[in-house]
């Protein structure tokens, strides 16, 4: 019996880690089709940092969301278990590209980050990669939530995915205001094209510690399997009070970790990296604790 399951088990962890690295190296051709470029030259011939970041980002996302399709008990039988991880694989790729478009085209319309991370604007490869990121956390939460590892599963990740993309909107317009507003109206996204790296670090920590505190929304809302619709849409409601909470304990945390110091002058005029990081682990960190304690 023992012998038995142990075969099952690997046979199991085999399919669905050859389907992971199958996806991965699919993501990476994808990737590299829609930029426009080979992604061999890319990263080893012209040693574009932005585009490794970026690359890196999207193949953590897309596993993220392939360890929720492959967690909880397996299927009965192989085929179906692959079936099952491939489709989570395929749609995890669809999404994140969607992603990458949206982030691309709508939450950053003033930068093209496609053609910021071609030029080897390492700032740009951060802010997509920490939008993989983010959206990689959030469909992952919303896989588990759902508790369906099957095709049916699909329409309410959806919609979590939608309404993380408006979530993701608000919290980059709020940060380009507060940028505006520190800095006489100048723009946050011009600062990023002119190559401040420690603006787009301080951010993809925000976003990153976003999606954590908007998955722990998920544990405080029920799915109704009938009622996709009005689910999602109670877990978003959630998703922006906690966005909110978010940003207020950090502003509460930073002020007493970084005392003495002035992040605005450190970050914003002298690109100190360092402060970034700093600042972006401080939302992390809250996102984490926040997801701690609801779930």
């Amino acid at each position: 019996m023992i012998n038995e399951l142990s075969v099952w088990t690997s046979a199991i962890v085999v399919i669905d880690l050859a389907i992971a690295v199958a996806a991965i190296c699919g993501f990476r051709v994808l990737f590299g089709l829609l930029a426009g470029v080979n992604t061999t030259v890319e990263l080893s011939e012209k040693d574009n940092y932005a585009f490794g970041i970026s690359f890196a980002g999207g193949a953590g996302a897309l596993a993220l969301v392939l360890s929720a399709a492959v967690s909880g008990d397996a299927a009965v039988d192989l085929f179906v278990e692959a079936l099952n991880v491939v489709t989570y694989a395929i749609a995890g790729i669809v999404l994140l590209k969607v992603g990458s478009l949206v982030n691309d085209l709508v939450i950053f319309h003033k930068l093209s980050l496609k053609d910021a991370v071609a030029k080897h604007n390492v700032g740009a490869g951060v802010i997509q990669a920490s939008n993989f990121l983010a959206l990689g956390i959030i469909i992952r939460s919303a896989v588990n939530w759902v508790e369906v590892e099957n095709w049916e599963g699909l329409l309410p990740v959806l919609l979590v995915f939608i309404a993380a993309q408006l979530v993701l909107l608000i919290v980059t317009r709020l940060r380009a205001q507060i940028f505006s507003r520190r800095h006489d109206g100048e723009s946050f996204q011009k600062a990023i094209e002119a190559g401040n790296t420690a603006l787009a670090i301080r951010y993809a920590g925000h976003i990153i510690g976003t999606a954590l505190a908007v998955s722990a929304g998920g544990s405080m809302v029920e799915y109704l399997h009938y009622e996709p619709l009005i689910s999602a849409a109670s877990w978003a409601a959630v998703a922006v009070s906690l966005t909110l909470v978010l940003s207020v304990l950090a502003l509460i945390a930073r002020s007493a970790i970084l005392v003495k110091i002035d992040v605005v002058e450190e970050v914003d005029n002298q690109q100190n990296v360092g402060i970034a990081f700093v600042e972006a682990v401080i939302f992390i960190a809250i996102g984490l604790l926040l997801g701690g304690v609801l779930s």
